[in-house]
């Protein structure tokens, strides 16, 4: 699969910009007068690689002053190494062989990045809050593409995150499926066997990701010095940092449980389950993704009724649709209670055995129209997810948060279950007759 330009050019930098070494020496050829090239020239002047490796010696010493024998392994080191390696990337032309063979920087398009100048300016990294060795780190991880879209996609979540759930992710950023839901299971396992032996491993030899291996999750480096370095946070790391930075309070709070992804909540209480503990703890959801995740799992995971309370439309994609088709086709009893028309009519076109009504009070107080809205989501009666949501006006963005909770023990479940629980059992299902009054809910 082709990567897009910018993504190329960038792990085509990363990979030059890997060794010290060739750091130095690109940043010696920059700054001689006259030797970036330009519009009208191919290359800059050339330079015999024996002075070179004595220059480059100088700056990584920082000194003037280095011994004939370390210039004369570093010239070799030079020659045979990375040279022919820069050569092959495009970025160096090289003189025809003789006794003093010589190079020039070539007008590569990676020398015309700002972030890659800046770090040029500073090869030996003697300015930034990074250890050497962990910035050679960092740009060796960085060479792999889907390095960088991990990145991303664990900026973009809150907490640590199954190796699993994060898979999908990835494959979604890729452009493998339009949501997590959509990727296969074999698929997922494959890309979270290879970030769990690959990827993830090169991420936490940087600083940048925490990995266990032993539970099988994974979470960003939202304090690592990395987010402080300019040229990376602005360039190979631009869409992680964006969303690091967004949020401007995520260095400042104080330390808390993680939020916990819905397919983990779901093989605990799994486990739970079936070694007869109860779980009596409820779990916060933030943003759309994760909340729309969990979603999906509890309505997944009915067996015999689901019901939604949805005040507003704001919240009724597609996705929720789906669930609630699938799940009548499953032969679950699906309950849809909603002030709204629009909500009402929307359920009864899309899923005809669903039982649709208007309720007599409502949970969430907000008018219908109101830039505020959330649901209610009770599958079984043994799971349930309370969720809020906010958009200004002119703004479709959605920003949403909810608290969930599984086992009839929950907390969450049972005040659910208690308020909702003799109000289901009287609501006539889809097929049977009713005289038109409002229906209890």
């Amino acid at each position: 699969m082709s990567l897009p330009p910018f993504l190329e050019l960038t792990t085509t930098a990363a990979d030059v910009l890997a060794d010290p070494h060739r750091r130095t020496l690109l940043a010696v050829l920059r700054d001689r007068e006259g030797q970036t090239p330009t519009a009208t020239t191919a290359a800059g002047p050339a330079m015999p690689i024996a002075d070179l490796a004595t220059e480059v010696a100088a700056v990584e010493r920082g000194t003037p002053i280095v011994p004939d024998a370390h210039c004369e392994r570093l010239q070799i080191e030079l020659i045979h190494r990375h040279v022919p390696r820069l050569v092959d990337r495009g970025v160096l032309s090289r003189d025809a062989d003789g006794d003093d063979p010589a190079v020039s920087l070539t007008a590569h398009p990676i020398l015309d990045l700002e972030w890659v100048e800046s770090l040029l300016t500073d090869p030996t990294g003697d300015d930034v809050p990074v250890a050497a060795e962990t910035l050679t780190r960092t740009l060796e991880a960085l060479r792999e593409p889907r390095r960088l879209t991990v990145c991303t996609e664990l900026a973009s979540r809150d907490g640590s995150i199954a190796v699993d759930d994060l898979a999908a992710g990835v494959l979604v950023r890729e452009g493998e499926a339009d949501r997590p839901a959509d990727v296969a299971g074999s698929q997922r396992t494959a890309v979270a066997t290879e970030l769990a032996h690959k990827q993830l491993p090169a991420l936490a030899a940087a600083g940048l990701v925490a990995h266990d291996d032993e539970s099988g999750r994974a979470a960003l480096e939202t304090d690592a010095p990395h987010w402080d370095v300019d040229w990376l946070a602005d360039g190979p790391l631009a869409e992680a940092a964006a969303l690091v930075r967004s949020d401007s309070t995520r260095r400042a709070r104080p330390e808390r449980e993680p939020s916990v992804p819905a397919r983990t909540i779901a093989r605990d209480s799994d486990e739970n389950r079936r070694t007869g503990t109860d779980v009596e703890s409820c779990w916060t959801l933030e943003g759309e993704a994760n909340v729309a995740e969990r979603g999906n799992e509890i309505a997944a995971g009915a067996d015999e009724e689901l019901f939604v309370m949805a005040p507003s439309a704001v919240l009724l994609g597609s996705t929720c649709l789906e669930n609630l088709r699938d799940a009548a086709d499953r032969g679950v009893d699906v309950y849809v209670a909603s002030r709204s028309p629009r909500v009402r009519d929307t359920v009864r076109s899309a899923v005809p055995t669903a039982t649709v009504c208007e309720p007599r009070f409502d949970w969430f107080s907000f008018p219908v129209d109101a830039p505020q809205c959330g649901y209610v989501l009770l599958a079984d009666r043994e799971a349930a997810m309370l969720v809020t949501a906010e958009c200004e006006v002119g703004d479709e963005s959605v920003r949403a948060g909810a608290i969930t909770g599984e086992g009839r023990e929950n907390a969450l479940v049972s005040v659910v279950r208690t308020q909702l629980g003799p109000r289901l059992d009287r609501l006539p299902t889809a097929g049977d007759e009713t005289d038109g009054t409002p229906l209890p809910m």
